[in-house]
């Protein structure tokens, strides 16, 4: 691919590109080679300050909440048309690949796709959903639902172009001043976004963003002039910015983690089936909320879909991220690989036997091979692993399946196979989980007017299109009423 660079690292608070004042001691790397990208740097909390005063300031007057919605969808529909550049879809793509170790023509797809995010908020904005007018019994009522207020953003480094254009997006569709927190560990595709909302001349402290660490999310976080807060990432996180938001009852979604159930019947198609499991293992190096976790399979068939599994995986070419041919890439950082490595090794240590078929490459990267483990009880696979990991387990009866299913306390996404329809989708609807897709595995979704849904310790609320729109607002109903008197 053409030779790119990273973006430089720059806040954007208040109208201005501001650069990150506090040094972190630390490199972002390519995890392909472990060679150094860029010094990782945080804005300070002064800096930060700035950025809530702005937001706050910018809620106050009301400019950006009080245009219309077709005039906020024209100005979604322009920034969708900016991203669709090559430039501005190259840079993003180069820089989640080379930071996150996802494979370059995955990226390219994400990129691609960061467009339609804002379409589809633009055009949820002209069906009027904002605007409504009801039947009342003293004439018409309108119905608005308008900004709680300045919104915090939080997006991780899975998926950073496709998470974050996302909650960009559906804040600004509501009319709600936003500041989005990038990950550190790969904000390069937010910043591409940032400057592209930059030229759009919104009204000032409606959109910026804030480069750094953990601290200066909390900062935010515990900041009160914040008023809804949207997060993608882990459940330790999840769990803190809960505690934060409680005693203010402050609007939050928190989209957080799943040890994602595969289920393969006996009445499977196997080549599908194996198929659906390399995907799960291997798509975005599963470093995703809603990768394979755990393995079910009918024990009657668990020898013949290893088998294709096996042979699919030892194919499977796991290499460098920026390569086109690659279809695997290294983990993101070296916290991350020790985790997924120790993961590996405590399974093991449960009486798990470690199953990896994928040829290592010659690079010195964060690379585990796609990898299942059979054999552990099913208390000692209840956690997410969160890397290309997943568990076996046998059933012998649908009922058996069901509770190997439902039994961690995750509830995300979960995948079926089996050719009769009708029995996989009777088993799918008593899946305590957001999501079930039968006979396939898939990045999309199976509707774009379905939401995406989260249950037990995978999160809190519903995303989607309309879902994520309506999350930053609150109901206002007006009208003419009627004059009740008091009875003696």
């Amino acid at each position: 691919m053409a030779e790119q660079n990273l973006p430089t690292l720059m806040s954007y608070i208040d109208g201005d590109k501001v650069a990150p004042v506090v040094d972190r001691g630390n490199d972002l790397k390519n995890p392909n080679t472990l060679e150094a990208l860029q010094a990782q740097k945080s804005a300070s909390s002064e800096q930060v300050e700035v950025a809530l005063a702005a937001s706050d300031r910018a809620y106050q007057t009301g400019e950006w909440e009080n245009l219309s919605a077709p005039e906020r969808a024209d100005i979604l529909d322009s920034i969708a048309d900016r991203l669709e550049t090559p430039d501005a879809a190259a840079r993003m793509a180069y820089a989640d690949a080379v930071t996150t170790g996802a494979v370059i023509q995955v990226t390219r797809r994400m990129a691609q796709l960061a467009p339609f995010v804002y379409r589809a908020a633009a055009g949820y904005l002209r069906t009027g959903a904002l605007d409504k007018t009801l039947p009342g019994k003293m004439g018409d009522v309108t119905y608005l639902r308008r900004p709680w207020g300045p919104a915090l953003l939080i997006s991780p480094w899975n998926g950073p172009t496709a998470i974050g254009s996302h909650k960009i997006a559906s804040a600004l569709a509501a009319g709600a001043p936003c500041i989005i927190k990038p990950s550190e560990w790969a904000p390069h595709s937010a910043l591409v976004m940032a400057e592209i909302i930059q030229g759009c001349d919104l009204p000032r402290g409606t959109f910026q963003l804030v480069c750094g660490s953990r601290d200066i999310g909390n900062q935010m976080i515990g900041d009160e002039r914040i008023k809804a807060i949207s997060f993608t990432g882990g459940t330790a996180g999840g769990r803190a910015i809960a505690r934060a938001c409680a005693d203010s009852f402050r609007p939050t979604q928190l989209e957080l983690g799943g040890n994602n159930p595969l289920v393969v019947f006996e009445d499977a198609d196997l080549e599908l089936a194996a198929d659906g499991i390399v995907y799960g293992l291997a798509n975005l190096n599963a470093q995703w909320c809603r990768a394979l976790g755990r393995l079910l399979v009918q024990r009657s068939v668990k020898g013949a879909l290893l088998e294709r599994v096996a042979e699919r995986l030892g194919k499977l070419k796991l290499g460098d991220s920026l390569d086109d041919t690659t279809e695997m890439g290294p983990l993101i950082h070296e916290q991350q690989f020790r985790s997924v490595q120790s993961a590996i090794e405590e399974l093991r240590s449960n009486g798990g036997e470690v199953l990896q078929f994928t040829p290592m490459p010659a690079l010195p990267g964060y690379f585990v091979p796609p990898t299942l483990v059979d054999g552990c009880a099913p208390e000692h696979t209840l956690e997410e692993v969160f890397g290309p990991v997943a568990c076996i387990h046998t059933f012998d009866t649908d009922a058996e399946a069901l509770a190997l299913a439902n039994g961690t306390p995750f509830g995300l996404a979960a995948y079926v196979y089996s050719k009769n329809e009708a029995r996989a989708h009777h088993f799918a609807t008593r899946l305590r989980t957001g999501g079930v897709k039968i006979n396939g595995y898939s990045l999309l979704s199976l509707s774009p007017e379905a939401p995406r849904g989260a249950w037990g310790m995978s999160g809190l609320g519903e995303e989607g299109n309309a879902q994520s729109v309506d999350f930053f607002t609150g109901a206002r109903v007006i009208g003419v009423s009627a004059q009740d008197k008091i009875i003696p």
